[in-house]
């Protein structure tokens, strides 16, 4: 028989069954006598159980989010703090968590994305997105100068001279707004933007348009001495500016723009004036321009009054030399110790000093050249040996020499009316009145020891006779000059003379209405090898005319004067060229007072006044000599009578 178990055994058995059943909800009690049986219900529900898998989103703004998750898409919607990913993933299976696609204009990133399913939901994967963000920038021109600065918002950006384009240092976040100005200009331009305001898209902004453009200033200064109407001033060659009499200010019609350059110059002055531009010159900076001054002087001043006696010359009759010391020299016709004119030295302003006093004889016509050695060398036209005339020199100290007198006859010239040259050799070239076998004039050479060589005898007819005037020496180093009387019609000549003595009649003049006639004067040449003279009379007026002789020799009337108040008359001397290319002389009469004037000729023949001579104690009178252009721009020359004395006087022309 059986022996019953023990009692506890058995409460120990129903309560553990018990506990079991109790614990088992998957497969639920059974009366089945095995007591294993629950168990295995308990491991069945534990296999069958599945956990979630889940994530945390922050800043996702956009839709387009895609998330994989063990090669399943996951959408996620914009604005989203969470997502379920999965919801049934059994315990012990790996997950791997993804970005298949991006958000529109952002940047997701995944921490904690892959790993296992334990025995709990998981939802410690992390998606964090971000706006992303996009360049500002675009294109410059104009940009000349420095201080432009950029502002986008707040974010500012200094840019270069020069630059051609620009980037903000600060990128803009998709959808987001970009408004690029100009926060500070840069020096002396106006810059403007184009296209510069947006909403950030999901590519870089480089289509802005930063454009500059010079500023434009004015250009003016002040005027002073500004005495007459008639003032026109010039920028560059154009922008002409008229100014009325006591204009003290002037402002140019035209601005100039920044850093681009002005040039103010005068082109006419009024009458009797002559002004000269200050800082004229320049580049335009950032401000206007308004330091230029013009300074409005008479352009005629007296240097000296003859005043005659012992003391001091009279009667300049001939041109003044400029000396390798900027001094001025000349001589007078009379005055002097011996009453028979002086060699005097003029300092440029106005200190005169008597270095000799013509004695022997003789009186001088003409004007005095400089030698090589610094000794001046002139001609007397009576005196010396056999009183037919000489050719001194005298020293800068005053030490006066004859080196040679004129006899005259068949075989020599006599009375040298004319200034000699100094030859590209060294010697002296020069003319007299007379002499020869003919008695109508000679050309000769001299060397500085005082050996006369007779280069050319004048025949008269169809040749030259009595030459006033001087010589002149071309480039080509041939001599030309003008005979007074000769020629095809006896009006005179221009002629050309080899230093070796052959002479050829360039151009006889024909006298009456249509030709000028009597050339007291010598010629002036150009660049181009053009002669130009002056005739004493001939014209339509008869009162001497200015003429263009070509190369070619033909001639062409440049201006003929006609006397009166309104124009000058009888002009004695030769004629300058300017270093402007303009011609400059004087007429002995014509003008209000009939006592001469200056004028200016253009080479296309147009003629201006520059001073008409009244006499009197401030003003000259009846200029026999020509002009010289000084070193300092300014002409001067002498007149026979006028000044305090009425013995003459030593003037300066001002042109600018």
């Amino acid at each position: 028989m059986l022996r019953s178990a023990p009692p506890r055994l058995r409460t120990a058995g129903i309560t553990s069954a018990a506990l079991v059943c109790a614990l088992t909800t998957l497969g639920g009690c059974t009366s089945s006598s095995d007591p294993f049986s629950a168990f295995s219900n308990i491991s069945a529900s534990v296999k069958a159980h599945t956990y979630s898998l889940g994530a945390s989103i922050t800043g996702l703004s956009a839709a387009g989010l895609v998330l994989t998750v063990n090669a399943q898409e996951v959408d996620v919607p914009a604005g989203a703090s969470s997502q379920s990913l999965a919801s049934a993933l059994a315990p012990g299976s790996s997950y791997t968590v993804t970005i298949q696609s991006q958000p529109t204009g952002q940047t997701c990133s995944i921490t904690n994305g892959s790993g296992t399913i334990g025995s709990a939901n998981v939802s410690s994967v992390l998606v964090t997105c971000s706006d992303r963000t996009f360049s500002v920038g675009g294109a410059i021109s104009g940009l000349i100068s420095s201080g432009l600065v950029l502002s986008n918002a707040g974010d500012s950006l200094v840019v270069s001279a020069g630059a051609s384009s620009f980037t903000m240092p600060t990128a803009v976040a998709y959808g987001s707004a970009y408004s690029v100005t100009v926060q500070t200009q840069p020096v002396g331009l106006a810059c403007a933007v184009g296209n510069g305001a947006g909403t950030m898209a999901g590519t870089a902004v480089s289509n802005i348009v930063v454009s500059c453009v010079p500023n434009t200033y004015s250009v003016g200064g002040a005027i002073s001495g500004l005495t007459a109407s008639g003032l026109v001033l010039l920028d560059r060659g154009g922008d002409a500016l008229t100014l009325s009499a006591n204009a003290t200010q002037f402002t140019m019609n035209t601005g100039v723009a920044y850093g681009g350059a002005y040039a103010i110059t005068v082109q006419t002055a009024p009458a009797g004036i002559v002004c000269r531009v200050s800082n004229g010159t320049g580049v335009v900076g950032a401000a206007n321009v308004t330091n230029i001054t013009i300074g409005c002087v008479p352009n005629f001043s007296l240097l000296h009054s003859f005043t005659g006696g012992r003391a001091d010359g009279a009667n300049a009759y001939h041109n003044l030399i400029q000396g390798s010391d900027g001094n001025f020299y000349g001589i007078t016709f009379q005055g002097g110790t011996a009453g028979l004119g002086t060699v005097f030295a003029l300092t440029p302003g106005g200190t005169e000093t008597v270095l000799y006093s013509l004695a022997g004889g003789s009186n001088s016509y003409a004007s005095l050249v400089q030698g090589s050695d610094g000794n001046f060398y002139g001609t007397t036209y009576y005196g010396g040996a056999s009183g037919l005339g000489t050719v001194f020199k005298v020293t800068a100290g005053g030490t006066e020499s004859v080196l040679y007198s004129f006899t005259g006859g068949g075989s020599d010239g006599s009375h040298p009316y004319a200034p000699m040259i100094l030859g590209s050799d060294g010697n002296l070239y020069g003319t007299t009145f007379e002499g020869g076998p003919s008695d109508l004039g000679t050309v000769f050479e001299l060397t500085p020891g005082g050996t006369e060589t007779v280069l050319y005898f004048f025949a008269g007819g169809s040749d030259g006779g009595y030459p006033e005037a001087g010589l002149l020496q071309g480039s080509d180093g041939n001599f030309y000059g003008t005979t007074y009387q000769g020629g095809a019609s006896g009006f005179g000549t221009v002629f050309l003379l080899t230093p070796g003595g052959t002479e050829t009649v360039l151009y006889a003049f024909a006298g009456g209405s249509s030709d000028g006639a009597n050339p007291d004067a010598g010629v002036a040449r150009d660049s181009d090898g053009n002669l130009y003279v002056t005739t004493l009379k001939g014209g339509p007026s008869n009162a001497g005319a200015v003429y263009k002789l070509t190369p070619t020799r033909i001639e062409t009337l440049l201006h003929a004067f006609v006397g009166g108040s309104s124009d000058g008359a009888t002009p004695y001397a030769t004629l300058v060229e300017g270093s402007d290319g303009n011609l400059y002389g004087t007429t002995s009469a014509g003008g209000s007072s009939g006592d001469g004037m200056v004028f200016e000729v253009t080479p296309a023949g147009t003629e201006t006044i520059l001073h008409v001579f009244a006499g009197g104690s401030s003003d000259g009178a009846q200029p026999w000599a020509g002009l010289i252009q000084g070193s300092d721009g300014n002409f001067y020359g002498a007149t026979v009578a006028g000044g305090a004395s009425g013995l003459g006087t030593v003037f300066r022309l001002a042109l600018q």
